[in-house]
């Protein structure tokens, strides 16, 4: 199985960064599991130009790391996104990588388990928080756990509950990948909602505009009628 972990932070030794490498080292001591760490701040991420290729054709027309990590996660079965709170909300560097397509022209966490972490010091880490898991169940993802830290600005040391937790939520991870545990009633129906009533018929509008996404939930199985 392979797990994606995404440190959303541009600092690689920071709070959230100690939390998504304690959740690698855990999941690495399963020998049946293909765990990878990337911090956005090592990888070139261009700012999307609102061109609106990526309808039409299916793909981004510029050429950065933001394809290679989306292609990473296409072919995950888990995903690990964390990132700490700027500004009320996910860092820029996280927002830049989501804009860019979501993921790859979106609907590429369906069938994944999904882990969103924010970590905060003072306010509105749930509200990050929310951002996050709304992003995966939108996308077909399913929340397995989630994890919210208040922590002072850039402190990498984590107590002994935080340790527990995550020790708790990867082996909660690694084990709905293996049983292929079956998505929650609710998270279905809002899925469900969400594609039937917002996005399918926008999408058909759209017609020929559209067409890229409309063969990219083709290729992940998803009904575009």
């Amino acid at each position: 199985m392979k797990i994606i972990l995404i440190n959303g932070s541009p600092r690689k030794m920071g709070a959230t960064a100690k939390i998504l490498h304690e959740f690698e080292s855990r999941l690495k001591r399963y020998q049946d599991t293909d765990v990878a760490l990337y911090h956005l701040s090592d990888l070139k991420i261009d700012y999307c130009k609102g061109c609106c290729s990526c309808y039409k054709i299916g793909k981004c027309v510029i050429h950065d790391d933001a394809k290679m990590l989306s292609k990473e996660i296409l072919e995950a079965n888990g995903l690990i996104i964390g990132s700490p709170t700027y500004a009320s909300n996910v860092s820029g560097q996280l927002k830049t990588f989501i804009d860019r397509g979501r993921f790859g022209i979106g609907q590429v966490s369906t069938g994944k388990y999904t882990i969103p972490v924010i970590t905060y010091e003072n306010a509105d880490g749930g509200f990050a928080l929310k951002f996050l898991k709304k992003m995966f169940i939108i996308d077909g993802g399913n929340n397995v756990g989630k994890m919210l830290v208040k922590i002072p600005f850039n402190q990498s040391r984590l107590d002994k509950k935080r340790i527990k937790q995550i020790d708790k939520l990867s082996r909660r991870l690694y084990n709905a990948i293996k049983t292929k545990a079956a998505t929650p009633i609710a998270i279905r129906a809002f899925h469900a909602i969400v594609i039937r009533f917002f996005l399918k018929p926008h999408v058909k509008r759209k017609g020929e505009e559209y067409q890229g996404i409309t063969e990219h939930w083709k290729r992940m199985g998803i009904n575009c009628e």
